[in-house]
């Protein structure tokens, strides 16, 4: 028998190998599978409520106009004006046509950051379907998270300047009627620094105006390394109304308009302690000669 050249014999088994890699060469080059996409009709928004304010909580909804139950595992909410930003673990699940509103507690602001989209991160399926992973852009229509920064950096840069301090207790005189009440808040300038603010005014509110008007007109300028001083807010009922009473949620929080000199201009709500609640509640009664023992 007849030995096949060498050559010839390399080249058949350079062709047998070429052959046998062809399969997996092309498996190679081929596109990858498809990943799942978030399920169709799924989109989120931020809100915030009166009283998610005073719990420094965001609320971030969830909406589903698909035709299939949606399962959220978990999800993140990230902007560049909230520092960490916002986690959920717990798995919920939405029904078609359906709404749902989480309530999450927000993280410190970051106060020199340029504003952004929210992004929602989040990890989704609809109905028995496989998990997805993707982002959806959150609606903020009442630009909320733009509210919540300049609050907490105003706050902030009221801090280099002076802390504002309610009382722990009314002061009032007389009975009845005729008692009359004030607020004495304390500012307590910073030890060292540059910070500076104006006072203009305080804002009544729901309950509580000023007892020549409505707001209390101030105009006061406080700066780091001053003396502690007072301001005296005499007090009166907003409207003598039982059902305002009962259903208060933010009047005895005083609204203060404040500018620093950094530039940052704007209200900062100072709520009052417990205690004091409570005793501005017992006033307002007191004052107008509510009986809300009756029926």
């Amino acid at each position: 028998m007849s030995r096949m050249p060498r050559a010839c014999l390399a080249r058949t088994f350079a062709l047998v190998a070429a052959l046998a890699w062809a399969p997996l060469a092309l498996a190679a080059c081929a596109a990858p599978a498809a990943s799942p996409s978030l399920p169709p009709g799924l989109s989120v928004a931020i809100e915030q409520g009166r009283l998610d304010v005073v719990e420094g909580r965001l609320v971030v909804r969830f909406e589903n106009t698909g035709d299939e139950t949606v399962t959220v595992e978990r999800f993140t909410v990230e902007t560049p004006t909230l520092d960490g930003g916002l986690e959920r673990t717990k798995p919920f699940e939405l029904a078609a046509d359906d709404a749902i509103a989480i309530r999450l507690e927000l993280p410190p602001s970051r106060c020199d950051a340029e504003p952004a989209p929210v992004l929602v991160r989040l990890d989704a399926r609809a109905g028995t379907g496989e998990d997805a992973t993707g982002e959806l852009t959150a609606d903020d229509p009442f630009e909320t998270v733009a509210r919540v920064n300049a609050a907490d950096c105003l706050a902030q840069s009221v801090a280099d300047a002076a802390a504002i301090v309610m009382p722990e207790h009314l002061r009032s005189t007389g009975a009845g009627t005729d008692r009359r009440a004030f607020v004495d808040v304390a500012i307590e300038p910073a030890a060292s620094g540059d910070g500076t603010m104006r006072i203009a005014r305080i804002y009544g509110t729901t309950l509580l105006n000023a007892e020549d008007g409505t707001d209390w007109t101030l105009g006061i300028d406080v700066a780091a390394g001053e003396a502690p001083s007072v301001i005296s807010l005499p007090v009166r009922p907003a409207r003598c109304d039982a059902h305002a009473l009962a259903d208060d949620k933010r009047g005895t929080i005083l609204p203060f308009e404040i500018e620093t000199s950094d530039g940052r201009a704007g209200r900062l709500d100072v709520p009052a302690s417990d205690g004091l609640k409570a005793e501005l509640y017992a006033y307002y009664t007191e004052r107008c000669g509510l009986d809300l023992g009756a029926g």
